[in-house]
């Protein structure tokens, strides 16, 4: 860590007397020595360590060459406090052949394969002296004399730096930077050299330029992106250019109207109109960790070892039911937190799977224990999980179609293997919206809030907790070792109801659906308190996994079937107005689609036609048997 204060000097009467100076208050100022110094700063031609929030400089010395890379840090006063790591070199040479250490091996994974090219070359003459105290060295005092070079452009200025050593300490350099300041007049600089040749090199840009340069590496590595945040990036660069913003909108894929109202945040916001995971990928160097909440206070939930996830979230039989809901919901919003980051980069579709499931399992969570705490105070977390839920959803559910959609697609020969590009292209363009309103939502006002006061409610033991008592003095069942039993037996019972209503011919398909959501919960029940049932529990969660996987394949197959019966009549992916259904006006030609309507509706009706042998085991004496033995435990 570099730690120096700097100041501007007025004029060259302020450089000498500082040369003359025999103190500085109570600190004493060696013989000063003048050196010649050649700094080049470094960068790739898409300024990838500048985006990063660094600068590299090679500093010509005698016998060698110097290589410093600098943390860029805004500075609201004279004291600057910056990373800083430094190596020699024999000779210049690229950075595959520096030695191995912190500077290659942070240049490196910002730079990749990526050659380093001039910025700027500044160019001083410095006057070195040392700034002792009881004969202690404290700090270092340089006056520069500066010229530099950017763009065919020069521009000359005097400037002071001190420099704390190894000996000194913040106190003595603040003491310093305190009697140059108010006791010598000398005015803080708050720029580092190469932020103030930044600002020459801004003013070689073409007039009107939207960026700093700063900004336009920053927006440059965004721009990269597969993603909204790449079209906000782009739109910025193309207005650099000084283009319309028409132009801008065309470049970008976006309105015109969209471009003013990025243009116009930009102007309030700069790159903060990129949520932090994004600044975050373009300087990897600098990850940030989101927040979750710890286990409830008291609670005997394990934690996590080694960055390795618990299990489950630790119930015991003794706790209570306002307990095991704080340490069940805990646990997989712990889940949904670690997921979100994959969720955002979209590389492995798993990712957002796992994090829906966790906001899945939440909202289940809150019906399971619902009669424990208290409505009002957490209806606000339910709808926040229900708000998610959906974004997460309609990007999710597309990823299971098309999954399915390849499968088929896998079965064909390879002549007919591009008969569905009609509908991948739909499919594209509702993906691709479905997962920017996604992103919009996760990087909202809203979903933060919704996560801090989440976390706080799941960290304070027994919030939202009804009185155990009631009003008559009565103790309600609030122990798992006497509700669970009463929880899975109500969820058995309203899963049996369909049974004489879900066989035979013609059952409606709204029907199965609602035995779906039954099935569901009885499994989500029993996966909530595996921990504290008997080891048969494993089993059972795999049975009714076989009966809830059967309904969704059916309901899958359902929805799939609508979908491609829309894209056959109007070639869009589903149809937006339910009430006004227009009349094609064009006819879709699309014979690959109409094959796979017919194999999907195959599908639907085999799925039909076994399910009664699915349903049958749910029925018999065997499974009610395994149900109770599963509680035994308890």
């Amino acid at each position: 860590m570099e730690i120096e204060a700097k100041f501007s000097l007025p004029d060259m009467a302020a450089y000498r007397r500082l040369q003359t100076a025999n103190d500085l208050a109570e600190f004493n100022l060696s013989t000063g020595s003048e050196t010649e110094v050649h700094d080049t700063y470094l960068d790739t031609a898409d300024r990838v360590i500048l985006a990063a929030g660094f600068a590299c400089r090679r500093r010509e010395r005698e016998g060698d060459v110097q290589i410093t890379l600098k943390g860029l840090r805004d500075s609201k006063s004279a004291i600057h406090r910056r990373e800083e790591l430094e190596i020699s070199l024999p000779a210049d040479r690229p950075p595959t052949r520096w030695p191995a250490g912190p500077v290659r091996d942070r240049v490196l994974s910002l730079i990749g394969e990526s050659p380093l090219t001039p910025l700027f070359e500044l160019h001083q003459k410095r006057f070195v002296r040392q700034v002792t105290r009881d004969e202690r060295p404290v700090a270092e005092l340089s006056l520069d004399e500066i010229r530099l070079n950017v763009e065919g452009r020069e521009k000359t200025y005097l400037e002071l730096e001190v420099e704390l050593g190894d000996q000194g300490s913040e106190s003595d350099i603040m003491s310093i930077a305190t009697h140059l300041e108010e006791e010598l007049g000398l005015v803080p600089e708050p720029r580092s050299k190469f932020e103030r040749a930044l600002a020459l090199l801004q003013e070689t840009q073409i007039e009107g330029a939207v960026l700093t340069p700063r900004e336009r590496a920053i927006c440059a590595q965004v721009a990269k992106r597969d993603d909204m945040y790449s079209r906000r990036a782009r739109a910025l660069l193309a207005l650099d250019e000084g283009i319309t913003q028409v132009e801008a909108g065309k470049r970008a894929d976006l309105s015109a109207r969209r471009v003013r109202y990025w243009l116009a945040v930009f102007r309030e916001k700069h790159v903060d109109i990129f949520p932090e995971h994004v600044l975050d990928a373009v300087a990897p160097a600098h990850p940030t960790e989101p927040h979750t909440p710890s286990p409830p206070a008291g609670s005997s939930e394990p934690r996590e070892e080694q960055g390795k996830p618990s299990k489950g979230p630790g119930l015991q039989p003794e706790d209570s039911m306002v307990e095991a809901a704080h340490k069940t919901l805990a646990f997989h919003f712990q889940r949904m937190i670690k997921h979100e980051p994959g969720t955002r980069r979209g590389e492995d579709i798993e990712e957002l799977h796992d994090m829906r499931v966790a906001t899945r399992r939440m909202r289940a969570a809150f019906q399971v224990f619902g009669d424990y705490v208290e409505v009002e105070q957490v209806k606000p977390f339910v709808k926040g999980l229900r708000r998610t839920g959906r974004a997460l959803g309609a990007v999710r559910d597309l990823d299971v179609l098309w999954e399915k959609t390849e499968r088929y697609l896998n079965t064909l020969p390879p002549e007919q293997q591009d008969s569905l590009d009609p509908l991948r292209a739909a499919w594209e363009r509702e993906r691709a919206q479905a997962r920017e309103s996604m992103l919009e939502y996760l990087d909202s006002a809203r979903y933060e809030q919704f996560k801090e006061s989440f976390s706080q409610f799941l960290e304070e033991p027994n919030a939202g907790a009804l009185p155990i008592f009631s009003t008559k003095g009565e103790p309600r069942p609030h122990r798992l070792r006497y509700v669970v039993p009463l929880l899975v037996h109500q969820r058995l019972a309203a899963l049996r109801a369909y049974d004489g209503w879900v066989v035979g011919p013609d059952v409606p398909l709204e029907r199965l659906h609602r035995l779906r959501i039954a099935a569901k919960r009885l499994r989500y029940t029993l996966e909530f308190f595996e921990e504290v049932l008997a080891p048969e529990t494993k089993a059972l969660i795999k049975r009714m996994k076989t009966l809830q996987d059967h309904l969704g394949d059916l309901q899958d197959a359902v929805v799939a079937s609508n979908l491609l019966r829309d894209f056959l009549t109007w070639g869009t992916w589903g149809h937006q107005d339910a009430k006004k259904v227009p009349v094609p006006t064009e006819l879709v030609v699309a014979p690959g689609v109409a094959n796979y309507l017919a194999a999907r509706q195959i599908e639907l009706q085999k799925l039909l036609d076994t399910f009664p042998q699915t349903w049958e085991q749910f029925q018999s004496s065997e499974f009610t048997q395994l149900v109770a033995a599963a509680l035994a435990a308890l």
